[in-house]
């Protein structure tokens, strides 16, 4: 059959043939357009085909945004679907070990932030909990840290738990909004000499804070001095027993730390025999509880002394015995409650201006200590610092809604979880359920707990906390660091603890902006292919505004002293903005309309900048059409 003719755009074109069932198009034509009639109703059904497609696909593409969100915040769906036996004896384990550590840790915690001890272990299960939906390191054991517990003292003062549990509403709230916002890298502009002399000026105060209860005397105040002269004071009220108790607890935990590092038989594990291999975990699992061990038998010992004097402990007074007791604990899990936003004689703004700059420093610190606890057995992975921020600021307003106060991962009890074999987060899982077990089934006998002894673990944590090592360091690596590491320790020793660690944030941001202000520049004398002498300055970094006023005295004191042109090399310039565009075009042509021989040569040695377009077109503004860059 012939093939009929018709009209096209390009002119006549050829109808395609069919062969065999198949559509043959004429290739030799320009462009081989097919016109198809089509009727109504299949050009409705195709149509509406193709509406549903693009409906249909787009549902799927949101529904994976969604879902792909959801993994990336949830992060346990991350790992949980790869999860092994292994990994759960592993987690057992070391959740099993963490909760009883940090039973007694929390508790003398609690009296550093000034409130009840009840309090420290309400902290210490929820979020453990919430972390492992949300955190990325397996070594965070989510709960009170001294650090924290300090400021938390210094931020809420004498005012009480329903203070400390509005702030750790307010401190998660905050952080939740820092990891949406992507505030994580903020960490990033706080130097390691900051962090090292912050927690070493820390842990002494912490030290400091823990003598009133290592002795038996009143005490407080927010920072070194204070503390001291409180303690000193009523140092004639000294209780010669919590003194013997307390001093021989921290001897007792510090050797069991030592002893903890033995190991008998070859150093490789698997060239030891099964005795041995069993001889040196039980070597390791009696450092591992050496703090719950020594408050065991310290309470042992108390319960002998009060059952001797046949005290009534269901009475308001305190046992005739030469220790003071931690005393009755609520039985029993705490509540389901909301934070107090206000009270009969607060509102919830009096509240807030009372606690202050607090309610920005300690979402701050607690993002830090974890984040520092993190990196330091990161094992060479990334830290999502935005992740951990919504993961620590999840577990703090899961806490404050069971009377819990702010907490974080606290480096001591992290190092103790690698060290215990810890898999995955779910060691936090075993970690809550443990300390939940204690306030269920053991409450009663927490009444016999000497806080000297609770004092005598903090005190023998916090000695590993202050970095001497750090200072020998820096001071080999770079003075100027060891001047920063110096001026956040005093400051956050003789200061509120806040204000320290301002004036350290704030001394490091300062040290950031001379380095810029005054950035070094080569300075040489050379000649041009025609012979003309010019002085070439060669910066070594960015040009801002901060370094501007250096550069224009630089330029004009050298030029102006060897009379001859200035020559800018931009080879090094890697930003500039508006301002050092301004200031480098006023001294040099300052200088070169003072030597008119020079101004033939102007074309040629005006101002050379390399690589920065952005420059370029910020100088021509000033010098249109006369400064030159290397091609």
């Amino acid at each position: 059959m012939d093939n009929l003719k018709y009209e096209h755009d390009n002119g006549p074109q050829q109808n395609p043939t069919v062969n065999n069932g198949n559509l043959q198009l004429n290739y030799d034509t320009p462009i081989n357009d097919i016109i198809l009639t089509v009727d109504d109703v299949e050009l409705s059904k195709f149509t509406s085909n193709q509406k549903n497609t693009f409906i249909q696909h787009t549902k799927d593409v949101c529904l994976k945004n969604v879902s792909n969100f959801i993994k990336r915040k949830l992060f346990i769906l991350q790992w949980i679907p790869i999860y092994s036996g292994e990994d759960f004896l592993g987690d057992l384990l070391a959740g099993i070990t963490i909760g009883l550590t940090v039973i007694p840790q929390s508790m003398a915690l609690a009296s550093i932030a000034g409130i009840p001890a009840q309090y420290g272990l309400y902290s210490s299960f929820v979020g453990t909990f919430i972390y492992l939906l949300f955190g990325t390191s397996k070594v965070v054991p989510m709960g009170p840290t001294a650090i924290v517990a300090l400021l938390i003292n210094n931020t809420i003062g004498n005012r009480g738990p329903a203070y400390a549990t509005l702030l750790c509403f307010l401190t998660g709230f905050i952080q939740v909004l820092m990891s949406f916002a992507g505030l994580g890298i903020i960490i990033n502009f706080i130097s390691v000499p900051v962090c090292s002399g912050f927690t070493s000026a820390s842990a002494i105060l912490v030290i400091t804070s823990q003598m009133k209860d290592l002795i038996g005397v009143k005490g407080g105040g927010g920072n070194l001095l204070k503390m001291c002269r409180t303690v000193l004071e009523h140092i004639s009220n000294i209780s010669i027993g919590d003194t013997i108790m307390g001093i021989a607890c921290i001897g007792t935990v510090m050797l069991l730390k030592a002893f903890s590092t033995k190991r008998i038989g070859p150093k490789e594990e698997e060239l030891q025999t099964t005795l041995q291999k069993n001889v040196n975990k039980l070597i390791w699992a009696i450092g591992a509880f050496r703090n719950s061990f020594v408050v065991i038998v310290c309470s042992i010992i108390c319960y002998w002394c009060v059952h001797k004097t046949n005290h009534d402990i269901t009475s308001d007074w305190a046992p005739p015995i030469p220790f003071k007791i931690i005393g009755k604990i609520p039985h029993g899990l705490p509540h389901f409650q909301w934070p107090e936003f206000s009270n009969t004689n607060e509102s919830f703004l009096d509240m807030i201006f009372f606690m202050g700059s607090g309610i920005i420093v300690i979402p701050l610190i607690s993002l830090l200590e974890n984040i520092s606890l993190c990196r330091t057995f990161a094992e060479g992975k990334p830290i999502d610092t935005d992740q951990e921020l919504l993961a620590i600021g999840m577990a703090n307003i899961g806490n404050s809604f069971f009377h819990g106060f702010t907490g974080s991962g606290a480096i001591a009890r992290g190092a103790l979880n690698y060290s215990s074999g810890v898999r995955t987060p779910l060691g936090g899982l075993y970690t809550g359920l443990t300390v939940m077990a204690a306030l269920v089934f053991l409450t009663p006998y927490f009444y016999y707990i000497p806080k000297t002894s609770l004092a005598a673990v903090i005190i023998a944590a916090s000695f590993m906390m202050v970095d001497v090592k750090m200072v020998k360091y820096v001071y080999k690596s770079k003075k100027k660091d060891l001047v920063l590491m110096l001026i956040t320790f005093f400051a956050c020793l003789f200061l509120p603890l806040e204000y320290g660690v301002l004036m350290g944030i704030v001394a490091n941001v300062g040290f950031i902006m001379y380095s810029a202000a005054k950035p070094k520049i080569s300075i040489q004398v050379q000649k041009n292919r025609n012979g003309i002498k010019y002085l070439l300055l060669t910066p070594d970094r960015y040009l801002i505004f901060p370094s501007m006023e250096y550069v224009r005295q630089t330029i004009t004191k050298h030029g102006l002293a060897l009379g001859i042109p200035v020559v800018i090399d931009g080879s090094n310039i890697f930003e500039a903005d508006f301002t050092t565009a301004n200031a480098v075009n006023a001294p040099i042509l300052c200088i070169l309309t003072q030597y008119p021989a020079i101004i033939e040569s102007i074309s040629e040695c005006r101002v050379k900048l390399r690589r920065r377009t952005d420059f370029r077109r910020a100088t021509d503004r000033f010098l249109p059409g006369q400064s030159i860059f290397s091609r």
